[in-house]
């Protein structure tokens, strides 16, 4: 049996983004991953030009160089025998440590924290995974809830602007 790891999406609107992520350990080694969530996948991503990416508007399907997404809350499960840690961290040419996670809890605004904005240097918005100390039968969990800036994600802004800059003047189900 080799490592296994599983990223899943719960939710990706145009505002915020929740994502799943869990890793199995057999013992032959830890996992070392620069982009193991990739901003320019998440929903609504603007290409260079300002429009969705991917999109039937796109017309160079050119990422921009930086994605800012800010980490809003982790609640996070890590069984790895009381001998290693999960890092999470913001990827660039100089990578960035958000937080290092073990054993069981939550980081959240709501208990009063402050969101985690990127501050690696020359950075692409991606965030990496790294663990320590994991042998076999070790395994984390982990869900993630990031904020998206909407200079760099879509949110309405250019389907209907005067709705989305003037509230009143919006038609609201």
């Amino acid at each position: 049996m080799a490592n296994v790891f599983s990223y899943d999406v719960l939710r990706d609107t145009t505002e915020k983004t929740v994502i799943k992520l869990t890793g199995k350990f057999d013992g032959t080694g830890q996992e070392a991953n620069n982009a193991r969530i990739q901003a320019n996948t998440l929903s609504g991503a603007l290409d260079a030009n300002g429009v969705p990416l991917f999109s039937s508007l796109s017309v160079s399907n050119t990422a921009l160089p930086f994605y800012e997404l800010s980490l809003t809350r982790v609640g996070y499960n890590v069984a790895s025998k009381q001998q290693g840690y999960v890092e999470l961290f913001w990827y660039g040419t100089t990578p960035s440590t958000i937080v290092t996670l073990d054993v069981c809890g939550e980081y959240s605004e709501d208990q009063g924290m402050v969101s985690l904005k990127n501050n690696a240097v020359n950075p692409t918005g991606d965030i990496g995974i790294n663990t320590y100390g994991f042998t076999a039968n070790c395994a984390y969990t982990l869900v993630l809830e990031l904020r998206k800036n909407n200079q760099m994600y879509n949110r309405g802004q250019f389907n209907d602007p005067a709705s989305f800059n003037f509230r009143p003047y919006g038609i609201t189900p």
